[in-house]
C-alpha cells in the first residue's frame, strides 16, 4: 500500500498521469462536466494505480470518500452553477466496467460514486466510492496509457475528452484502425445508454453524425497542439473492409510530430 510519503511524491509528479484501460474502456454515459469528475478520480488514485496495488487505505470500511475541489478540474467560477447541476446527477448513471471475473466481459455498477456538497456555495465537494468499483477502476489487467491532464482539461466536448483517451491509448502504435460501429458505440454513450437520468438537458439529447464528431474534434486538437494546450492529434482516413463495414484509420500526431 502506498505510504504518506509515496502520496506526497505523487502531488509532485506534474502533468502526466496513468490511466488504465478499463478506465477508457468503461462504458458510461458522462457528459463534459461529469467526464472531468471521473479524471479527477483517477487522479487521487495515482499512488495504487502506480504501484498496483488494492485500494485498503481504510481497512475494511467498504465506502471511501475523496474531496475534490473544483479548480483542480479547470471549472471556471462562471460555471460553478452548471458544474453543481451535473454534479447532482452522476450517482444516478449507471457504469459497466472490463472485468475478468466470474468469465464476465463487464461489471456493470448502479452508480460509480455518490456526490455530496458541503453548506453554502461550496467551491469543493465529496464524492463516495465503492471500494469494489475503485479495484475494477485501477485494475491494469487491460494495460495503461500515460495522458496529460492539462490536455485532458483543455478538451472542450466530451467527444474531444474521449477521442483524446483513445488516441493516448494508441499513441505508441503510430496508427490505429477502429470499426466506425465500434467507435460510434463509444461515443454515443450518453445518447444510447439508458439512463436512470431524465434532465431536460438529457431528454434533448440527439446522436450527432460520427463524421461530424470526427471532423470537429480533429481541429479542435489540431488548434490545441499548435498552441501547446495538447501532446496529442490525429489524422484519418475512413474505408471499407470489403464486406460492407467501414473502417476508421487513424495516425497519431504529436508535438513532435
Amino acid at each position: 500500500m502506498p505510504t504518506k510519503r509515496d502520496l506526497k511524491k505523487e502531488q509532485g509528479r506534474g502533468d502526466q498521469i496513468i490511466v488504465p484501460m478499463t478506465v477508457i474502456m468503461m462504458r458510461q454515459g458522462y457528459d463534459f462536466w461529469q467526464n472531468k469528475v471521473l479524471l479527477a478520480i483517477i487522479d487521487q488514485l495515482q499512488p495504487y494505480i502506480r504501484e498496483g496495488s488494492q485500494y485498503d487505505l481504510f481497512g475494511i470500511q467498504e465506502d471511501i470518500l475523496f474531496s475534490i475541489r473544483f479548480k483542480d478540474m479547470g471549472i471556471r467560477r462562471a460555471d460553478y452553477a452548471k458544474f453543481r447541476s451535473r454534479l447532482s446527477t452522476l450517482s444516478l448513471i449507471s457504469v459497466a466496467i472490463p472485468s475478468k471475473l466470474n468469465n464476465e466481459s463487464y461489471k456493470r455498477y448502479h452508480r460509480l460514486g455518490t456526490v455530496f456538497f458541503e453548506e453554502g456555495d461550496s467551491k469543493d465537494f465529496m464524492i463516495q466510492l465503492d471500494k469494489d468499483v475503485v479495484n475494477h477502476i485501477i485494475s491494469k489487467e487491460y494495460g495503461f496509457c500515460e495522458i496529460s491532464k492539462a490536455a485532458f482539461l483543455a478538451c472542450k466536448t466530451r467527444y474531444s475528452q474521449q477521442i483524446y483517451l483513445m488516441l493516448a491509448s494508441w499513441r505508441n502504435e503510430n496508427q490505429h484502425t477502429i470499426p466506425m460501429a465500434e467507435l460510434e458505440r463509444q461515443l454515443t454513450a450518453a445518447q444510447t445508454q439508458k439512463l436512470l437520468c431524465t434532465s431536460p438537458e438529457q431528454k434533448t439529447m440527439v446522436p450527432k453524425d460520427i463524421d461530424t464528431i470526427l471532423t470537429a474534434t480533429k481541429k479542435e486538437l489540431d488548434e490545441l497542439l499548435a498552441s501547446g494546450s495538447s501532446d496529442l492529434s490525429f489524422n484519418y482516413s475512413i474505408d471499407d473492409d470489403g464486406v460492407g463495414e467501414k473502417l476508421l484509420h487513424v495516425e497519431i500526431v504529436t508535438s513532435a510530430s
